[in-house]
């Protein structure tokens, strides 16, 4: 199978020799028109200079004679009633009588007339030209001048020598252009290539340096945002692989600990209970994370359907936070909720807002202050949750609603806002987070509303 660069270089310098030969076959046609041509006005010249002399009744036998030998060729001068006056120059054998035959008629009768025969004898190719020479509109005289185009051939020759020695530059000059546009153009698409195979084989750190502007540069520039993507997403799977086990670890050895001491027979009839106590709350503990956990895995692929109907945010809201009314302890919730209507599954709008509530109680003094309000804003309506405590570190913000994140890398956080986020997303919208260090931290939840 033939490289790219292989094909590129076959294609590009075939193209632009092709072009090249045209060019040369092009050139060499136009040149030839070019010469004859200049020569039929060049004996068209001669001719009516000829015709001055002759109507002024000059003596034109010297001016012949020098016009034929310039040319290399013959001159013959007819009067008007179709007598050889004077013939000067070689004799060029027998054809070009014939040849001066077969048109006086048309040049005395006023025509001027140009061909081009081809002789015999040497196979050597001659110009004529009749020309009428007129006194007072009327013809006097015949002139004739014939020229052979060894000359023109000759010179027509020595022009495509010059120009095939161009040809033969432009070839050479195309052959290494053609091999440096292939290198400039794939020395980039093999840096890529050799880049996703390094992604491939698992090399998340793999950089191209790629300084094309253009579309192979975007391409360069996206592979190294999908190996940073990459990278970032295996870290996340690690730490979700550690932060699961951790989290499945702990309750499951609280659980066994307790459970080997009841088997052991070396509690009393309330340190039983107790501990029957502890096991049943860490079972709880346990159901509930793997619940999260599948939840979050059906809500990441797909496997949960939405059940839309029109929802009352404002209803929505107001009964998740009389649910919550033990939850929050001394903590002051402040409301300004507005009538809004949304289509949406409302357990799963329940759950996500539920979350994000749960969040802000967590972050929130005993004696804080939880901010929660819903306004239209165009086509969205924006639900505001908002706390007055520690706030988040901006470095931190990205990765709030990766599974399991906390600030406190001492210990894993939960999947709460990893699951609001999907929920919100599922339904076309979005979550914003504004929060500063000591602020407090600002959660809007933006989703589409229905008139």
């Amino acid at each position: 199978m033939k490289s790219i660069k292989v094909k590129l270089y076959l294609y590009t310098f075939s193209m632009v020799f092709l072009i090249l030969v045209a060019t040369f076959i092009l050139q060499g046609n136009i040149i030839e028109r070019g010469f004859s041509g200049s020569l039929k006005q060049s004996m068209e010249s001669y001719a009516a200079e000829i015709s001055k002399y002759i109507t002024s009744n000059r003596n034109y036998q010297y001016l012949a004679e020098q016009i034929a030998a310039s040319i290399n060729g013959r001159v013959s001068v007819y009067d008007s009633s179709g007598t050889l006056m004077e013939s000067y120059g070689r004799l060029m054998f027998g054809r070009t009588a014939r040849t001066e035959r077969e048109i006086l008629g048309e040049v005395l009768s006023g025509r001027t007339v140009y061909r081009t025969d081809q002789r015999n004898f040497q196979r050597s190719t001659v110009s004529t030209l009749g020309f009428p020479a007129k006194k007072d509109d009327k013809v006097i005289a015949a002139i004739f001048i014939h020229s052979p185009l060894s000359g023109i051939k000759s010179e027509v020759k020595n022009t495509m020598k010059n120009i095939l020695a161009l040809f033969l530059i432009a070839s050479a000059v195309s052959f290494a252009g053609a091999y440096l546009l292939s290198n400039s153009f794939t020395r980039p698409i093999l840096k890529i290539t050799g880049a996703a195979k390094e992604i491939s084989s698992g090399n998340y750190d793999v950089r191209i340096s790629v300084e094309n502007r253009d579309e192979i540069g975007e391409l360069a520039q996206t592979i190294n945002e999908l190996a940073k993507s990459l990278k970032n997403y295996e870290n996340l799977r690690r730490d979700f692989i550690a932060n699961t086990t951790h989290e499945l670890r702990t309750p499951i050895s609280i659980i066994k600990s307790y459970a080997e001491a009841i088997y052991d027979g070396i509690l009393n009839s309330e340190e039983v209970k107790e501990y029957s106590y502890s096991i049943i709350e860490e079972s709880d503990k346990l159901n509930n994370l793997v619940n999260e956990i599948l939840e979050l895995s059906k809500l990441q692929s797909g496997g949960i359907k939405l059940n839309l109907k029109m929802i009352n945010l404002k209803i929505l809201l107001e009964g998740i936070l009389k649910e919550l009314e033990i939850l929050k302890g001394d903590r002051t919730i402040h409301t300004d909720l507005d009538d809004i209507a949304a289509a949406g599954d409302e357990e799963l709008l329940k759950r996500a807002f539920t979350n994000i509530i749960i969040n802000a109680v967590n972050h929130t003094g005993p004696s804080g202050n939880i901010y929660i309000s819903s306004k239209q804003n165009g086509k969205w309506a924006v639900i505001s949750i908002s706390d007055d405590g520690p706030g988040i570190d901006e470095r931190d913000l990205p990765y709030i609603f990766n599974r399991f994140f906390s600030k406190d890398k001492r210990r894993a956080g939960g999947l709460g806002l990893a699951i609001a986020n999907e929920i919100v997303m599922m339904h076309s919208g979005r979550i914003e987070v504004k929060s500063k260090k000591g602020s407090g931290s600002v959660f809007m939840v933006i989703l589409p509303s229905v008139p």
